[in-house]
């Protein structure tokens, strides 16, 4: 065979080899890889993602690719196309929501729950109708009550408060019959703004009109000593004084809301 034939041969073999690889997924799924990445880093510049997975899914119609973030948690979204899939679909609207809520603030109950920092409790909301204390330690939830149950969680809260960086904690006490109520506290840094949501669903005592979930804003949180106690607050402009009536602010928490007793 001669020089012409040799090469009219091997450009065969090679786009054979090519054709295969892009039927079989191999070439398209490294398309998909290139795609996503270039997407995430355009798209998300203040995260960082590192590659995970990617499988051909024909439910989907495109390939799932996974990343994870900073912070470990996996997200996934569909690359449309199964022979050239340079296209984004289905799961990036998620993925920009999450970003605005993270890199431009919290406006709701649904932005608190879909963000990063609270990533690692249910969702309040869809906690069951029995949750309890017991199952509240086990899931690392400062627990005020008879016995005081990782108490730590509140130190740690402030600290990182102070230090001017994200922070969560969910707070679960005791009501005088015996039911428990929620708090779930988010000091959200970029705006230097306390978030609250509190349920009162499982107090079985009150009346049925306040077993809501409320959601608030406050522009800080702090100690306030009042009497012989300290109680944990969040509240707006400044703290009342000590002979302010602490029973008046638990009724009316729009500039004063009591979180806890701490002593």
């Amino acid at each position: 065979m001669n020089k012409k034939g040799i090469i009219i041969v091997t450009i065969i073999i090679i786009l054979v080899v090519v054709l295969g690889l892009w039927i079989g997924g191999i070439i398209p799924k490294q398309i998909a890889r290139i795609s996503a990445t270039n997407y995430l880093k355009t798209q998300f510049p203040k995260k960082q993602y590192e590659y995970v997975d990617i499988e051909w899914s024909s439910s989907f119609g495109g390939y799932v690719i996974k990343f994870k973030d900073e912070n470990d948690k996996t997200v996934e979204f569909i690359m449309n196309n199964k022979f050239f899939p340079i296209s984004p679909g289905q799961g990036t609207f998620e993925l920009k929501d999450s970003y605005r809520i993270e890199y431009e603030g919290i406006t709701d109950i649904n932005d608190f729950y879909n963000h990063s920092i609270t990533s690692k409790y249910e969702d309040l909301r869809t906690l069951p109708e029995n949750y309890s204390k017991e199952q509240a330690q086990k899931d690392n939830c400062f627990i005020i009550g008879a016995m005081v149950h990782n108490d730590n969680l509140y130190s740690e809260f402030m600290d990182k408060y102070n230090k001017k960086e994200n922070a969560f904690i969910r707070v679960v006490q005791s009501t005088v019959e015996g039911d428990i109520f929620i708090i779930d506290v988010l000091y959200e840094a970029k705006n230097n703004k306390i978030h609250l949501v509190k349920d009162d669903t499982r107090d079985r005592f009150s009346a049925q009109e306040d077993r809501t979930i409320k959601y608030k804003t406050y522009e800080k949180t702090g100690v306030w000593n009042h009497g012989n106690s300290q109680y944990w607050v969040a509240y707006n402009g400044e703290l009342p004084d000590g002979d302010a009536d602490a029973e008046q602010y638990m009724l009316n928490s729009e500039e004063l809301f009591i979180i806890a007793i701490i002593n």
